[in-house]
């Protein structure tokens, strides 16, 4: 029975992603845009086009965006298509690919 309860666990979790997924959510980051606004009480606000495919990394998008342009970057894609490599080697790193 013991057995049996530690088998149905370890199929639960998951395996580290391969190599592939990570290509394909770097390309679907690299493809997609960024919306920075603000709202009526003067906080951020951030869209994306679409999912990189990993919220964790969506969301960190999204403050990487907001800071470009809280900062006053010049060129804001620029600001953050220069973070967008080591917002992927984060989430490789937190998945447990191989850099």
């Amino acid at each position: 029975m013991i057995i049996l309860a530690l088998l149905a666990v370890a199929q639960t979790v998951e395996a580290p992603p391969a190599e592939a997924d990570i290509v394909v959510i770097g390309r679907r980051l690299n493809a997609l845009s960024v919306i920075v606004g603000k709202d009526d009480r003067g906080r951020f606000t951030c869209r994306l086009s679409e999912s990189s495919g990993s919220p964790t990394l969506d969301v960190q998008l999204c403050l990487a965006a907001s800071k470009c342009v809280a900062k006053g970057a010049k060129d804001v894609a620029a600001c953050i298509d220069k973070r967008k490599p080591a917002l992927l080697a984060d989430l490789r790193a937190s998945m447990g690919a191989r850099p």
